[in-house]
């Protein structure tokens, strides 16, 4: 029994030890454990600090101003110091008031957006300082979650807007120069284009923009000249000159071109500059300046040789009748003859010169242009042959002027007769009477046409046409396009100085193979 109940002692003292040592066991345990949970979140709280304060470190030191707001009522919770600087504040009041100041419609813009879609960005907002100074930021908030509040981002764009102005005002002032200003890249495609190139080429800045000069501006025959100035801008960085552009409406003007290479230091790339003046006007009145003088010089020149051979020429007319008398024999009158004839001929040659030069006098009656163009007409008539059509057209307005009849008739018959001649295949010879003030085609050709009303009269054909590179030539004295002793050349040329005794002028206009038109504008006389 005693070793019975030794054995039951001993169990029951094994089994105390052994729950002795569990519950040790567990003490230790349970100890390291709670150990480890608080080192874990002492470290976790050391760490929430530390992200705090480097938070708080970009919070304070940022760039940029950053703020904490209520989205309902504007309260600032928090600010750093960028910017309290950046509204010259010194206190949190001041900056609060700075805030509250912003215009209304912004305040009103970035509540409506935060509480819709949480976040606002990149708004310009033109501010105040605290001194009143005025600025523009960039602002952009977001909320924040569990709270009614918002972070916001505030950048000063002052200097940028500035900048951006001051681009504008340049440009406004670009736009009011009458050249045209662009800028195109090493490819010639067009990225600016002022108003001035909208005037003057007819093509807006959208229709332009992204679309290379060269096809725009350049018919095919003049793309040579394209290539030409790029690669000029390539070897020496401009280049200045003279170039056909065309037009939106298809009208070829000339300009003065002058083209630089400018850098972009930012993108490393040039850019050409390309200020182009239309010179067209300019040119066609030079081109009519050194026409009058020249035509003044010849007139001069031809009036005066005239002059010295009609000095020569008139003895020997005034010798012939005395020498006709002495001489008996046939052979010796037929040379008189002949002596008479080429002096009549030289006189007759010289007249017409002096005509051109100066024109002559003649009388001066009221006449109808009608009744002229009626009697020029039926001498024409006699002398046309089959294939050509005679157009006769009138307004039905009276068509007096003061002239001298046969001066006028030998005019308009001059013009019809070239028109028949430069019809060998036929066409149709077209005359007409309108009336009307001085027009672009007058003043094309005499800029110094006095304003006033005018009888004009149009000889057209559908012949030949006359050469561009001739129709500044066409009226000197003995210049003719046909062949060697089949005219003097000097036709047009004493037209010209006949109209030009009548206070007129005359004018042509010609498409090489497309026929020719005459106008000639005579002072209308009123009806009283």
């Amino acid at each position: 029994m005693q070793a019975a109940g030794l054995d039951i002692l001993w169990v029951i003292l094994g089994g105390s030890f052994l729950l002795l040592v569990f519950a040790v066991g567990y003490i230790v345990v349970t100890v390291s454990s709670h150990q480890r949970v608080v080192l874990a979140q002492k470290a976790r709280l050391e760490e929430v600090v530390r992200s705090e304060e480097k938070y708080r470190s970009l919070f304070d030191n940022a760039l940029a101003g950053i703020l904490k707001f209520s989205v309902d009522d504007w309260i600032v919770h928090d600010a750093n110091e960028a910017i309290q600087t950046l509204f010259r504040c010194t206190s949190a009041e001041e900056l609060q008031r700075c805030i509250k100041d912003l215009p209304d419609p912004a305040l009103e813009l970035i509540r409506r957006s935060l509480l819709t879609s949480g976040f606002i960005a990149g708004l310009e907002i033109e501010a105040k300082r605290k001194d009143g100074e005025e600025i523009w930021i960039l602002f952009s908030a977001k909320t924040t979650k569990g709270d009614n509040l918002a972070q916001a981002v505030v950048v000063d764009i002052t200097k940028r807007k500035q900048f951006e102005e001051k681009i504008k005002e340049q440009s406004a002032l670009l736009d009011q120069t009458r050249d045209a200003i662009l800028v195109v890249d090493d490819r010639g495609i067009v990225t600016f284009w002022n108003s001035g190139a909208e005037l003057m080429y007819g093509w807006s800045k959208d229709d332009i923009v992204g679309h290379g000069i060269s096809e725009l501006l350049y018919s095919d025959s003049k793309n040579e000249d394209f290539h030409a100035a790029m690669e000029d801008i390539r070897q020496f960085h401009e280049w200045y000159g003279e170039h056909y552009h065309k037009r939106k409406d298809g009208k070829e003007i000339l300009v003065e071109s002058r083209w630089r290479t400018v850098e972009k230091v930012s993108r490393g790339r040039s850019t050409i500059l390309i200020v182009n003046s239309d010179i067209t006007e300019k040119k066609r009145l030079e081109a009519q300046f050194i026409r009058a003088q020249k035509m003044e010089s010849i007139a001069l020149l031809t009036g005066g040789m005239a002059h010295d051979l009609q000095n020569i020429l008139a003895p020997i007319s005034m010798s012939i009748p005395l020498l006709r008398k002495k001489l008996s024999d046939e052979s010796s009158l037929a040379i008189l003859q002949a002596v008479e004839e080429s002096a009549h001929s030289g006189l007759d040659l010289v007249k017409n010169i002096m005509t051109y030069g100066r024109g002559i006098a003649g009388e001066r009656v009221t006449l109808s242009v009608d009744q002229i163009l009626d009697q020029v007409l039926n001498m024409v008539k006699q002398g046309l042959p089959e294939g050509i059509d005679l157009e006769r057209r009138t307004n039905g307005r009276s068509s007096l002027v003061s002239g001298d009849m046969n001066q006028l008739k030998q005019v308009f018959l001059n013009l019809c007769v070239n028109a028949r001649d430069s019809m060998p295949s036929g066409g149709t010879l077209s005359l007409d009477i309108t009336h009307g003030e001085s027009d672009d085609s007058l003043l094309e050709f005499y800029p110094e046409a006095e304003p006033g009303p005018y009888v004009v009269v149009k000889v057209s054909d559908t012949g030949k046409g006359i050469p561009e590179e001739d129709l500044d030539k066409i009226f000197e004295p003995f210049y003719t396009t046909r062949e060697h002793g089949e005219g003097t050349g000097l036709g047009l040329s004493i037209a010209q100085g006949i109209v030009k005794s009548h206070n007129g002028y005359i004018t042509v206009n010609s498409v090489d193979g497309h026929g020719t038109t005459f106008r000639v504008y005579l002072p209308a006389l009123d009806d009283a």
